[in-house]
Order: structure tokens, then C-alpha cells, then sequence
């Protein structure tokens, strides 16, 4: 293994709360927009995930890929509603205070992994300028050989195409290569691209029989260490 690619939110830090504060706007301005389309607002919101004012675990809202939750936004409203919740989205995103709560001794690893002659980086579907503050506030830019983040119309996780930038950049083989996350598409996205191990953790989102795909699921990414040392 040559390269380790880690997602950010709920692997490197804690889930951020603030995309579940994002996620819930998002929900209550779609059904105010769309509300006479829509038949059952109750059965709306817990279609989506989100059951007395909180996004359950698993559903769509909380692990979801942005094009799922548009796609479940568009049979709710029987209609086209893609560019106004493109739109909203990145509004949303782009207004968000970022809450980086590190894993502990997440520093350590970087710095491991590092030292032991990884190459090291970031696939997450935050955007740039939230990939920007994280690097800035944790001072972890110095640890990375690439980072990619997911602006509006880009392709996402699960599709491997989001990988590009790393083999556009660099010769490495898939198989070289190491994904890091704590959700299904994380996992799907080393799937789909071939990549030579998947790991998923517990700090985020993602529950232990979603992640059943992951080569290896441990609590936390700290762990990593002893399992590339196999």
C-alpha cells in the first residue's frame, strides 16, 4: 500500500454537526417551497429521514450522497426540483460554521503514517472552502498530497470518477491504495474503483451493518496502524 485516503467528516473529526443542522434546513425550506405538491408533509419528513425535528441514523439525510437526497426530493414533490436543491444546497454549504471536533490522537497516526512513507489525502463531500478552514483551523495541510472536495454539479462518492484528481496527478496503481470512511459510500467508492483495501470506522455516521463491505471496520481510525502493519 502506497497511498491512504481518508474522508473528513466522522473520520478524521467527529461528524460535524453542522451538516445535520444543514441537512434539516434543507428538508424544512423544501417543504415549505413545495409544500402544496406535497400530499403528507409528516410522512415526507420521515420518508427523509427526519423524525421529530432529528435525522435518524441510516437514512437518507444522514449517509446519503446529495444526488439520493435530490432524488427522494423529486418523488416527494412529483416534480423536477434537481436545480432549486442543487441550489439550496450549496447555499447552505457554502454559510456553514464549521464544528471540528478531532478524533483523538488522530494527529499521532497522520504523523505515523507519514513518517512510515504513506502518501496521505482527503476525498469528502465537503466543499473547498470547508476542506480550507478544516486544513486551516486543525493546521493539517502539511499532512495531505492531495485533497478533493465535491463542489456543486461535481461527481461524488460512490462514483470512482471522483478519484481523478489523484490519478490525473499521480501514477499509482488502485491496488495501492487505501480508503477511509465512515459511511457506505466511502466504502462503495474503493468498491467501485478497485481500490486494494476498505476500512470503515465508527466515529461518524455510518452503523456497523451498513459498512459490512469494509474490508476491516474499526472504531476509530487510529487503528489503521496495526492493520497495515499485517
Amino acid at each position: 500500500m502506497r497511498w491512504i485516503l481518508f474522508d473528513k467528516d466522522g473520520t478524521l473529526i467527529y461528524f460535524d454537526a453542522s451538516w445535520m443542522k444543514i441537512g434539516l434546513q434543507l428538508v424544512d425550506d423544501f417543504m415549505e417551497k413545495y409544500s402544496d405538491a406535497i400530499n403528507d408533509i409528516e410522512a415526507a419528513y420521515e420518508y427523509l429521514g427526519v423524525v421529530n425535528g432529528e435525522i435518524q441514523p441510516g437514512t437518507i439525510m444522514a449517509s446519503g450522497a446529495l444526488d439520493e437526497m435530490i432524488k427522494a426530493l423529486c418523488e416527494i414533490a412529483g416534480q423536477d426540483v434537481s436545480e432549486w436543491a442543487q441550489n439550496r444546497s450549496q447555499t447552505l454549504v457554502d454559510n456553514r460554521i464549521p464544528e471540528n471536533v478531532l478524533v483523538e490522537d488522530i494527529y499521532d497516526t497522520l504523523e505515523t503514517l507519514q513518517r512510515q512513507g504513506f502518501k496521505l489525502g482527503i476525498v469528502t463531500s465537503d466543499s473547498k472552502r470547508g476542506v480550507e478552514q478544516f486544513l486551516e483551523e486543525t493546521q493539517f495541510k502539511h499532512f495531505f498530497d492531495v485533497v478533493i472536495s465535491t463542489e456543486a454539479n461535481a461527481v461524488e462518492k460512490p462514483n470512482p470518477e471522483v478519484l481523478a484528481p489523484l490519478f490525473n496527478r499521480y501514477d499509482v496503481s488502485p491496488q495501492d491504495i487505501v480508503i477511509v470512511g465512515d459511511t457506505a459510500n466511502d466504502i462503495q467508492t474503493g468498491i467501485n474503483a478497485n481500490l486494494g483495501l476498505k476500512i470503515a470506522v465508527l466515529t461518524g455516521v455510518g452503523q456497523k451493518e451498513e459498512l459490512h463491505k469494509a474490508d476491516y471496520i474499526l472504531d476509530n481510525a487510529n487503528q489503521i496502524v496495526d492493520i497495515l502493519k499485517k
